[in-house]
């Protein structure tokens, strides 16, 4: 992987927005509900590397949530090759009226999930949560438009990452996540 390849997908300055996250800053926590229909919040992945993106399960646009869902699954396969177990991936449904957690369970089922390392959750302030690192949802006429951001947060709940757009690769996002694991000793 090349490095200059890496900086262009990640965002590495303090975004124009004084709201925004950063790298390194401490991520909030968000009140979820998983594919289960259990409660769940992002503070329940401290201590592992984390993945997050935004995503709606209707999306209709390829290069839009099925990419990232693509790449997530692609992702999921490289992180099980290494062996580690400290992470996961999460993808955040920003349309809680039709994404319920039996609509996100079909959905996961249907991407090849492996529950133990990748949760579809939804939640009423998901695109609040999603806003903090850039994203924007708009709703008009029941149409949803969007742009894309994906979070790498590490062990210790900072931001490690933020990709923009879906031009990043699964490789890419496989070894942010592998210098967001925590350290061995």
């Amino acid at each position: 992987m090349k490095l200059h390849h890496l900086l262009a997908a990640c965002l590495l300055s303090l975004p124009a927005n004084a709201q925004e996250l950063a790298i390194g800053d401490k991520v909030p926590d968000c009140e979820l509900t998983d594919a289960n229909g259990k409660a769940l919040n992002i503070s329940h992945f401290r201590g592992r590397a984390l993945a997050v993106t935004f995503i709606f399960t209707r999306c209709p646009l390829p290069d839009f949530c099925p990419r990232l869902t693509s790449h997530f699954k692609a992702a999921q396969q490289e992180l099980a090759k290494t062996g580690e177990d400290d992470w996961h991936l999460l993808s955040l449904s920003f349309d809680p009226e039709h994404d319920t957690p039996q609509q996100l369970t079909r959905y996961a089922k249907a991407q090849g999930a492996d529950a133990t390392h990748w949760t579809f959750a939804t939640g009423k302030r998901v695109s609040e949560f999603g806003a903090s690192v850039g994203l924007e949802v708009t709703i008009k006429d029941g149409l949803i438009n969007h742009n894309l951001r994906t979070l790498v947060v590490d062990a210790a709940g900072r931001v490690q990452c933020i990709f923009k757009g879906s031009d990043w690769t699964a490789q890419d996002l496989a070894w942010e996540m592998q210098k967001a694991m925590p350290a061995k000793e």
